[in-house]
């Protein structure tokens, strides 16, 4: 069985007007979230997730009572394993984030 270490996440341009709450799923589980975060803040995370075959991570911003906003998402797959930090950017309805991961 494969790992997926999610690192940090940064908020390079937030999606809401004051500040964003992001999360991030991996594989359909939520790892992390509900900080508030604004442009140029950075959180340690340090989040490991189990996968077989590959780990999807999703970025979202949560906005109650309406829907959440999806920011993206990409595919670790255990090609990765063994290539070191990876930035993923997620620039998805206006916000711009990178998150890093690693897979082992």
């Amino acid at each position: 069985m494969s790992i997926c270490r999610v690192l940090r996440i940064r908020c390079h341009k937030r999606q809401d007007n004051s500040y964003d709450e992001p999360y991030i799923t991996v594989n359909g589980k939520r790892v992390w979230g509900g900080e508030k975060m604004s442009e140029g803040q950075t959180r340690e995370i340090h989040q490991d997730s189990r996968f077989v075959r590959r780990a999807v991570v999703r970025l979202y911003e949560a906005d109650w009572p309406d829907a959440d906003d999806f920011l993206g998402k990409h595919v670790i797959t255990r090609a990765d394993i063994g290539s070191g930090e990876q930035e993923l950017r997620f620039r998805e309805a206006g916000a711009n984030y990178s998150i890093w991961v690693i897979a082992l």
